[in-house]
């Protein structure tokens, strides 16, 4: 038979509590304080390092992008991109290429489409408009496949008509599949924009793949990070910008990407813009550019939270290893009444936890009166109620870490070492 589990007495713990006010004041108002920041913290550092850890899809230390190919006159032909693709195709060590209208973590030019499943679920989403872009970034198709060549739109501009009528094949990452068709059924499924799937012009989408971020880089927060369609284009005439993806030789990209400058040299002959020169930087550099300010804001953010920790913890031991030495003699005499040290230490553990559930009432308002300012001064997001108990969980525990080293001295004291001290 194992030892049946019984609360402490409250009510002495809440008379001790009442007789010496000042201390137990000072510790509620370091809590709120605390929670107020720390929750807040908290929920900031989630949202700037959640799209860190998110695994982009792109297969590593083979890819280059090429971007901001610009026209000093004029704009793009189908034929001049097609004609520099094969190009770039033709350099040694290049596996693949991909022109196309949006390249991972730059945002030269960018374009988001509003898509509404048949559940009414609505989104706007970042579109990836190109050729080949499968095989270049190395995506890697879970589910339905690429496109087929009689998918790419015969005429037009990008998306055009011609062969496919209004019907535009997509594929789809496997985190906005989630999202548009929540009970599955993703492949196959029609996409419509803001009037819905039912009309003559839809999506329909053929593949999903594992994992591919959006290139806006401001729309990677509450879980969106991986809302990319993808989108099949050949034509690409009257474009302003183009850009490349060129997948290679891992052994050889540096050699590849010191050849791709001179080529479009000889390729346009000083046709491009003066002044805004070719970008020609391999992926993971990108990404690290493209992250710093948010690694940065990480490292802000979770020194915050390191340093209102410390300053709950060492406040908390603080005052309560004051407390406990200025009732030495009363935990003297409960010990010679026949407490044992168990009984002490659950006992300071308790009054610590009915502090900190006070301390949390008056936090708890207070994180959502700071939140409230620092949306409206500062246009940050709201705090979302379930950060609330988890920044309560988080106080708590660092309360009762805090407690337990005067809390266990307090439990080692003997009835004869209080008496002395009295």
């Amino acid at each position: 038979m194992g030892t049946a589990f019984t609360l402490p007495a409250i009510g002495p713990i809440i008379s001790g509590l009442r007789r010496h006010r000042l201390m137990p004041l000072l510790v509620i108002a370091q809590i709120a304080l605390a929670c107020a920041i720390l929750t807040n913290a908290l929920f900031l550092l989630q949202r700037q390092l959640a799209p860190l850890l998110v695994d982009d899809g792109i297969v590593r230390d083979e890819v280059l992008l090429v971007d901001q190919l610009i026209l000093g006159k004029g704009r793009w032909s189908t034929a001049e991109v097609q004609a520099t693709r094969e190009a770039l195709r033709a350099l040694p060590g290049v596996r693949a290429v991909a022109p196309t209208t949006g390249v991972p973590m730059r945002q030269v030019m960018t374009f988001e489409l509003p898509v509404k499943s048949p559940a009414g679920v609505t989104v706007a989403a970042t579109g990836y408009a190109g050729d080949g872009l499968v095989q270049a970034l190395g995506l890697e198709i879970v589910q339905g496949r690429d496109f087929s060549d009689d998918e790419y739109a015969a005429t037009g501009a990008l998306f055009g008509d011609g062969n496919r009528g209004n019907i535009v094949p997509v594929v789809i990452t496997e985190a906005l599949a989630r999202h548009l068709f929540p009970d599955g059924g993703a492949l196959g499924g029609r996409l419509g924009g803001d009037e819905g799937p039912d009309d003559d012009s839809y999506y329909v989408v053929v593949g999903t793949v594992r994992h591919l971020l959006r290139y806006q880089l401001g729309e990677l927060d509450d879980g969106q990070a991986e809302y990319s369609m993808l989108y099949p284009a050949r034509r690409f005439d009257n474009l302003p910008v183009m850009s490349y993806v060129v997948r290679t030789d891992p052994l050889r990209r540096d050699e590849v990407a010191k050849a791709i400058p001179a080529l479009l040299e000889r390729q346009f002959g000083g046709r491009l813009m003066r002044g805004v020169p070719p970008v020609v930087i391999d992926y993971e550099s990108q990404r690290r550019d493209a992250f710093t300010q948010r690694r940065a804001a990480v490292w802000l953010l979770g020194t915050v939270c390191v340093v209102v920790t410390l300053i709950t913890v060492i406040g908390i031991a603080s005052l309560s290893g004051y407390w406990i030495e200025q009732r030495t003699r009363q935990i003297g005499i409960r010990r010679a009444l026949g407490a044992t040290r168990r009984q002490i230490l659950g006992h300071f553990r308790w009054e610590n936890l009915l502090l900190g559930c006070a301390g949390l009432a008056l936090g708890l308002p207070l994180a959502l009166a700071i939140n409230q300012l620092l949306m409206h001064y500062h246009e940050l997001p709201r705090l979302p109620l379930h950060w609330l108990p988890i920044g309560a969980a988080v106080l708590l525990l660092t309360g009762q870490c805090a407690v337990s080293g005067p809390a266990r001295r307090a439990a080692s004291i003997s009835p004869a070492m209080a008496t002395r001290g009295a």
